[in-house]
């Protein structure tokens, strides 16, 4: 980034600037500016100089921008070999970056495509790989929707928000839980420009998944209850909203609500084609997550048997390509933790085993976090296990 970052840092504290203050004079949104500080993003050629502008840089800003902006979307498609995308949709991306003023139908098209064709790379590849090039297209996008007027604005917001929305997703599984908080609030202002109640549904059953990740079952039954309430969202979506506020109440030991939550998850589960940006989320996946909320209360013989089988059949109908991917292999891990529950230390250890090759190869923050909670909860239940010992050699 040739020290744009530290640059920027430095020329707003010699103007005694805030971030707040800045983003209200380029303007853009904070979240950006804060993406820009610790060098997490890198600025377009365009976006350098608009702070150049307000700060009085005399151009030293835009020359730190680096070479190569100019195809950010086409380019972030072909690093690494990470999608197949022809040849006509590749130039007009790089089209659309050089002319923002210019959008039309087809290029929101190529757009959407472009999102679809990165989300079934994430399936692949985990998060972790996708983590840069999504946040470099993202700087783009918004860029375009800053730009967008007339007609065709609503449709360019819709695919920032969506592209948001992904970039959100990306750094939650990845756990970084602060970048994913501004992208979730940015995500959230978008739905609000769009009028999209499904999008506000998907942003507060995830902002519920953080509660769940920080062990908070509290704002995660609150936030997963609201993001049922719409009825003008997706049923799809709401039944992802159902699943996790009745693991809110598995965690705190309440059965009758997690019985009574998962069937009305069950029941909007398939309602409806899901959002296109949930196209996971079918009622086998719903079952998935059954199984995981039934997973808490396994000290009860029949819920964890009723885990267990609603995990093992969810599993297998996601098929060889998503059951290898990062988000198919935690259910894995969430099977193996109900067997620990149960004291069934060898399948616990068979389904690690299985899930420990794809962390390795996913570089997946999730995965190694799962796998070594339950390793340690095994070692100190079974510490003489030869099983266990043999899963510690494979997570070394």
């Amino acid at each position: 980034m040739n020290g744009f970052a530290e640059a920027l840092r430095a020329l707003m504290a010699e103007r005694g600037i805030s971030g707040i203050a800045l983003a209200r004079q380029v303007p853009c949104d904070r979240a950006l500016v804060s993406r820009y500080l610790s060098g997490k993003q890198p600025p377009s050629a365009r976006m350098a100089a608009r702070f150049d502008d307000v700060l009085a840089a005399d151009g030293s800003l835009a020359a730190r921008a680096g070479p190569g902006r100019r195809a950010v979307l086409a380019g972030g498609l072909l690093a690494g070999g990470l999608l197949a995308v022809g040849p006509e949709t590749l130039d007009l991306l790089t089209w659309a970056e050089r002319h923002p003023s210019r959008i039309d139908g087809a290029v929101v098209d190529s757009l959407a495509d472009t999102l679809a064709a990165q989300r079934h790379t994430e399936d692949r590849l985990g998060s972790a790989a996708m983590l840069k090039p999504v946040m470099a297209q993202l700087a783009v996008v918004e860029e375009l929707a800053a730009d967008a007027r007339g007609p065709v604005r609503l449709a360019v917001v819709d695919i920032a928000m969506q592209w948001c929305q992904f970039a959100a997703w990306l750094h939650t599984s990845a756990r970084g839980f602060p970048a994913a908080s501004a992208l979730w609030r940015q995500t959230l202002e978008l739905a609000a420009e769009a009028g999209d109640a499904t999008m506000t549904a998907t942003v507060l059953h995830n902002r519920a998944y953080m509660a769940y990740l920080a062990s908070k079952p509290g704002p995660m039954i609150g936030l997963a209850a609201a993001a049922q309430r719409d009825p003008r969202a997706n049923a799809s979506e709401r039944a992802l909203g159902a699943a996790l506020e009745a693991r809110g109440h598995a965690m705190t030991g309440d059965a009758d609500a997690t019985e009574r939550t998962l069937a009305a998850a069950l029941g909007m589960a398939g309602q409806r084609q899901p959002a296109r940006w949930s196209y996971w989320a079918t009622p086998q996946y719903v079952d998935c997550e059954r199984g995981v909320a039934l997973g808490y209360l396994a000290h009860i013989d029949r819920y964890r048997d009723q885990a267990i089988d609603a995990l093992t059949a969810g599993y297998q109908s996601l098929g060889a390509d998503l059951s290898g991917s990062e988000w198919g292999a935690l259910y894995l891990l969430h099977r193996a933790t109900v067997h620990g529950r149960g004291g069934d230390v060898d399948e616990a250890c068979a389904d690690a085993m299985q899930a420990a090759p794809v962390a390795r190869q996913t570089k997946s923050a999730s995965l190694t976090g799962m796998l070594a909670q339950l390793h340690a909860g095994l070692s100190a239940r079974y510490p003489d296990d030869p099983q266990v010992a043999e899963l510690a050699d494979a997570l070394a």
